[in-house]
């Protein structure tokens, strides 16, 4: 009775209002805090808070969300957080000096299904060490889920490997036809490469506190 309660409510939501909830389970799951009203607003573009308001007042009468002492939360597990995928842990990736990396773990993860979409069966999971990446939010110790890809744009953060063999997770930035791997902590540099290998691009970060 309770699955298809919950199927019926699903069915009720709009397209915007099943992207506002995506997006607010997305921001809790990764800052531990549900997101404010302008950061709704902002974030999808609607100039009236009033208006985002509306959406968030439908998710709450429908069930998907609760206020906790002024706060955004997930209400009831949705089945967006109960829906997982296994994910491959990969292994430990450096965010400092470039080395050898990738010790294969056989190890898995479960993932909500979320946050996988349409990659599913080619994502994978790292776990970083060190905090050249800092500034980007990605911190020693964060597990990093990867789309498995050796094309990506410049700007993205990307998991790559060197010519020697060593693997580093940076930012990838390409001007004047060089390949420059970007670290976002002030007390990293810089630098360039060739024969870069792309191992894959950055889709999501998991932590807990």
């Amino acid at each position: 009775m309770v699955n298809k309660m919950v199927n019926t409510i699903r069915q009720e939501l709009t397209p915007r209002q099943k992207d506002i909830l995506t997006a607010i389970e997305s921001f809790i799951l990764e800052h531990g805090y549900g997101p404010t009203i302008r950061w709704i607003g902002d974030h999808f573009r609607i100039p009236s808070p009033s208006a985002v308001f509306k959406h968030v007042a439908s998710l709450e009468r429908k069930g998907y969300l609760r206020r906790e002492r002024g706060e955004l939360r997930v209400a009831g597990a949705p089945t967006a957080f109960e829906a997982r995928v296994r994910v491959p842990l990969a292994g430990i990736v450096p965010a400092g000096s470039p080395r050898e990396a990738f010790e294969t773990s056989g190890e898995a993860m479960d993932i909500p299904d979320w946050m996988i979409g349409r990659r599913r069966g080619n994502v994978f999971c790292i776990r970083v060490q060190g905090k050249s990446m800092i500034d980007a939010f990605i911190d020693d110790g964060d597990h990093v889920l990867l789309e498995r890809t050796n094309t990506v744009a410049s700007g993205e953060m990307i998991v790559g490997r060197l010519e020697d063999g060593t693997v580093t997770l940076k930012r990838l930035r390409r001007e004047n036809g060089r390949t420059i791997l970007v670290p976002e902590n002030p007390a990293y540099q810089p630098f360039e490469v060739e024969n870069l290998t792309v191992l894959g691009r950055v889709i999501g970060i998991l932590r807990k506190y």
